[in-house]
């Protein structure tokens, strides 16, 4: 994909600002085609042979998430177990220890890989994690406005915009309602907060805005999404394993908290003050 200013310039500026935001000893990228991710984007000294390495579709850190399609952290990258290790070698050779990657998405599709490294022996936690994933969002951004920006010399172009929008709209807002269910049935309080955190990434500021008199709950914040959604509070009680009486009074202390006289105009103020996308 080359939108205005090639894929590749994109990433280094990406590549760059997310070593200048975290301070981590390297930052770098990769573009993804059909054969995985080829490794030419480094902000950082380079240590040993990692500039030019293809990483093949599923294998390594890179590789594992071009076809995941989410964030992983691995804080011991030659003894970390979610991974396979074709290029622990290579890695070895660079020093690196801990590293983050993160995906950059654009219509279903992977087109490149975003990576934070330590050579020492930090970790990395919720400030470069949180870094890094709005590095390669703000990407994902840029790409699409570029390409909407594209598509408006063409006739007609107003309709596939708009039709563009409202298709990612959707998308977005299932991707989130499924987040948010998948938090919900877990009972690891690991798990449940970085799905939690992958929520709110898509659902803007996610549960708490200052404009608000009142925070809504995790739970309430559950079934507002459902609600979104187009669930029924039958359906809601089933899927979140409450009953519809504990469901209703949910959405009676949501309703009080946005000032909403109604459930769809509950939805509508969640998506105004950016608790819903």
């Amino acid at each position: 994909m080359t939108v205005g200013r090639p894929l590749s310039d994109r990433l280094q500026a990406t590549v760059a600002k997310t070593r200048s935001n975290t301070g981590v000893s390297l930052a770098f990228g990769g573009v993804v085609d059909q054969a995985g991710v080829l490794l030419k984007n480094f902000d950082g000294p380079l240590v040993g042979p990692l500039s030019g390495v293809q990483l093949d579709a599923g294998h390594g850190l890179g590789g594992k998430v071009a076809s995941m399609r989410t964030p992983m952290v691995v804080n011991d990258y030659v003894s970390a177990s979610r991974i396979t290790h074709r290029y622990d070698r290579i890695i070895q050779a660079e020093g690196l220890r801990s590293m983050i990657a993160v995906p950059v998405v654009v219509r279903d599709r992977t087109i490149a890989v975003v990576y934070g490294a330590f050579r020492g022996h930090e970790v990395v936690g919720n400030r470069i994690y949180d870094a890094v994933i709005s590095e390669a969002r703000r990407l994902e951004h840029a790409l699409v406005a570029a390409e909407l920006v594209e598509t408006a010399e063409v006739p007609n172009a107003d309709d596939k915009i708009r039709e563009e929008n409202r298709r990612l709209q959707a998308m977005t807002r299932d991707a989130y309602t499924r987040l948010r269910l998948l938090a919900a049935r877990t009972t690891d309080p690991g798990v449940r907060d970085e799905l939690l955190h992958e929520a709110a990434l898509l659902g803007g500021r996610g549960h708490c805005d200052p404009e608000l008199p009142f925070a809504l709950t995790v739970r309430e914040g559950d079934v507002l999404a459902l609600v979104a959604g187009g669930m029924a509070n039958a359906r809601i009680a089933t899927t979140l394993g409450l009953t519809i009486y504990t469901v209703k009074s949910y959405m009676k202390s949501i309703m009080f908290k946005l000032g909403a006289s109604t459930r769809h105009e509950a939805v509508v103020i969640g998506r105004r003050h950016g608790l819903l996308p």
